[in-house]
């Protein structure tokens, strides 16, 4: 078991797909996997064939107001980083500019 709100924690997933489908340029595609971490945790997998991006952007996308888009606010990331680490979450990216890009959130589970 996983404790969480299910609705943030929805939000936050709904965020990265989101980016992820707006980062395909084409055709593409977007991957979502769920696996056991390790004995405390559980990861999820958001992963795409996008644009990728570069170590810079990588740096600065979990901060408020930073986008790469021309329309974009800046907010879809930053707010599933904080509900993620609100949730005592951890989220990682990996990524190859003009590959894709990778979002794993690693949740504990529910202390006993």
């Amino acid at each position: 078991m996983v404790s969480m709100d299910q609705d943030k924690i929805k939000q936050a997933i709904f965020n990265i797909i989101n980016n992820a489908l707006e980062s395909i340029s084409g055709e593409g595609s977007v991957t979502v996997s769920v696996e056991r971490k390790s004995k405390d945790s559980v990861s999820i997998k958001v992963s795409d064939m996008g644009s990728g991006l570069s170590p810079d952007e990588i740096e600065h996308i979990f901060d408020l107001d930073y986008t790469t888009k021309d329309k974009g606010l800046g907010l879809g990331l930053a707010l599933a980083h904080e509900i993620i680490q609100g949730h005592g979450g951890e989220i990682h990216v990996t990524s190859q500019p003009g590959e894709g890009t990778t979002f794993e959130i690693i949740l504990p589970f529910e202390q006993r």
